[in-house]
């Protein structure tokens, strides 16, 4: 499989081809992305590399629902979304202290020291809320939050200045909240 096919045409190849080398080019590409994600959260190297095995069994078996974008990006959520529910059962067993986890999703404080379903429910909802950006919103999303890129770096990727990166980020994080408070439907 050639490196310069797109990302769209190694999943059309897997949707309508059935061709699992397609999808092992996928995971070729961005397998460290979502196992440096996975290792920010889980801080252990087996652990991550559980994650990453498991985002991308989850990001094949709904692969019809990706809707266009960034491929790493989504399937880096669905890492974060896995390493969360396995650190929180792992808190509830008394296996991990939950302070020495640093999270990455505390763009809408769902990050906090109590587990319930609402966690749960909040946490779905932002990245229903994350899908539904525009394309170049969701980069700049993937870049600051999951891969903690610093404001300049992402601005120089942009040929922008780290102060319009700085309101460029606090406009999606107000387009974000007004999504999850009128229900991902604006």
């Amino acid at each position: 499989m050639k490196g310069n096919v797109s990302d769209i045409e190694l999943i059309r190849q897997v949707l309508r081809e059935n061709n699992p080398r397609a999808f092992d080019t996928l995971m070729q590409r961005y397998s460290l992305q979502v196992y440096n994600a996975a290792l920010r959260l889980m801080h252990d190297e087996d652990d991550a590399a559980e994650v990453t095995q498991l985002a991308f069994i989850q990001a094949y078996k709904q692969l019809d629902s990706w809707h266009g974008g960034d491929f790493g990006a989504w399937v880096t959520i669905i890492a974060n979304h896995i390493a969360l529910r396995l650190l929180e059962k792992e808190k509830r067993r008394g296996d991990v202290r939950f302070d020495d986890v640093q999270s990455t999703t505390d763009l809408a404080d769902i990050a906090d020291e109590t587990y319930n379903e609402q966690r749960e429910q909040q946490l779905q909802t932002l990245e229903q809320a994350v899908a539904q950006l525009p394309e170049a919103d969701r980069q700049i999303i993937n870049w600051h939050y999951y891969e903690n890129l610093p404001l300049q770096v992402i601005a120089e990727r942009l040929g922008q200045t780290e102060n319009n990166i700085k309101v460029r980020l606090f406009r999606i994080r107000e387009r974000l909240k007004k999504k999850i408070e009128h229900g991902n439907n604006n």
